[in-house]
């Protein structure tokens, strides 16, 4: 996980705001390659300013849930040292478990629910998980393979201030460690450097639904936490916690808890068809942008023939027409100005929204297909080839000898119908 020195030479150092990056890539190294723990790699820097809105956020969630469920929160303060992932991968094989987001240490939700389960089955089941698994409650709160616990552990981020510090550890016998040496006083310690919390307060939260199990897990968590502990080296005193009392009430989950009402930038509503009818007849021209482009949708096609049909139309060959769109005449249509000013300004998202229905023009599956992969531009462009093509043979009462196809159709012909089934676009 060591930064590449070709790469290390090119950022500046300095801008690295997120601990976890600055530590798990750019540490300080000496001349012969080892890494050097600087007094840079023991403070969080600007990860630090990152406390307070997570834990406030977090905050908030929890309220948000405590209307659904039982909430536990408990503060927990460090008795000494804590070190949480030292096997996981770094350059120096002591590595540290970092929020890679927020940049700070934090205890996975799944590390504390497994030492609150060490320690039942430890206590409770004279360290005998099979006699754990086939308790009831033991069960209905870690769950099993077949299914999930009625207990949810979150992770536990630290609430304030968080102190780091460096240990060692100083292995006497190191080529006995390594190799098929014996562990004899010949050998040179080598200091091993490493990263740990020390006496830092998290909060605790899990959740239930259950009354009785939030108070069972209430117990097991107290006791795990300060005979338990967590991370590596608990043997070694590491991982334990004492509790805290002195937390902010603010902190704790609060079942009244009102989201809060974020201001957002006013939309303007979509009008309909009549509504921007009235607005073009009594204040000109709408904005386009603002009408109910659905209402349109559903009568395009038929607009389409109205808008651009030389000869008269029938009115019932426009059944569901919009009736803002036309002008009736003795049983006969003809575009109103508000549908001649619609066509206008929507035809293009109209013609690029849909695939129009129109007379006498029948689509093969790949040719509908084909037309629905096509670029908008092109869409809007053989759509109105086609509504051309429509309206020739409606003016020719089906007579298929007049029409004009372009090139880049392929079609077959039913005279008897007057129709044209499309198979084939060729762009």
């Amino acid at each position: 996980m060591k930064c590449p020195s070709d790469t290390k030479d090119l950022v500046n150092q300095n801008n690295i705001s997120n601990f976890s990056l600055r530590y798990q890539y750019f540490l300080n190294y000496e001349d012969d390659g080892k890494v050097k723990f600087s007094v840079d790699a023991t403070t969080l820097g600007s990860s630090q300013n990152l406390i307070d809105p997570l834990r406030d956020r977090q905050t908030n969630q929890i309220n948000y849930l405590a209307k659904a469920y039982h909430v536990l929160c408990e503060f927990y303060e460090l008795d000494w040292r804590m070190v949480i992932g030292l096997g996981g991968e770094h350059v120096q094989e002591t590595n540290m478990t970092l929020d890679h987001v927020y940049g700070v240490p934090y205890l996975p939700g799944s590390a504390f629910k497994g030492v609150v389960r060490s320690w039942v089955i430890q206590e409770h089941f004279s360290n005998d998980e099979k006699r754990a698994m086939a308790d009831d409650d033991f069960l209905k709160v870690f769950g099993n393979q077949k299914s999930a616990g009625k207990v949810q552990f979150l992770p536990a981020y630290p609430i304030n201030n968080v102190r780091l510090s460096l240990d060692i550890m100083n292995p006497h016998f190191p080529d006995y460690y390594t190799g098929p040496t014996l562990p004899t006083d010949t050998q040179d310690p080598r200091p091993i450097k490493f990263l740990t919390v020390v006496q830092t307060p998290f909060r605790f939260i899990f959740l239930s639904k259950d009354l009785a199990l939030k108070d069972l897990v209430q117990g097991w968590t107290d006791t795990a936490l300060r005979n338990k502990g967590l991370g590596a080296k608990t043997a070694s005193g590491y991982g334990y916690f004492r509790s805290q009392f002195n937390i902010p009430r603010t902190f704790r989950p609060d079942a009244n808890f009102q989201i809060p009402q974020r201001t957002r930038p006013q939309i303007s509503s979509l009008i309909s068809l009549e509504e921007a009818s009235q607005q073009f007849e009594d204040l000109g021209a709408p904005n386009p942008q603002l009408i109910d482009i659905i209402d349109i949708k559903n009568c395009a096609a038929q607009l389409a023939q109205v808008v651009t049909r030389d000869d008269l139309i029938e009115l019932g060959q426009l059944e569901g027409i919009h009736p803002t769109l036309i002008e009736i005449d003795e049983n006969y249509v003809f575009v109103s100005n508000f549908g001649m000013w619609v066509w206008e300004n929507l035809k293009d998202e109209l013609l690029s929204a849909r695939i129009l229905e129109l007379p006498r023009l029948i689509y093969a599956t790949a040719f509908r297909q084909k037309l629905k992969n096509l670029p908008s531009n092109e869409l809007v462009s053989v759509q109105e080839e086609l509504i051309t093509i429509s309206n020739q043979l409606e003016e020719n009462n089906g007579g298929i000898g007049p029409t004009v196809v372009p090139d880049h159709f392929r079609y077959t012909s039913d005279p008897d119908r007057g129709n044209l089934t499309f198979s084939e676009y060729t762009n």
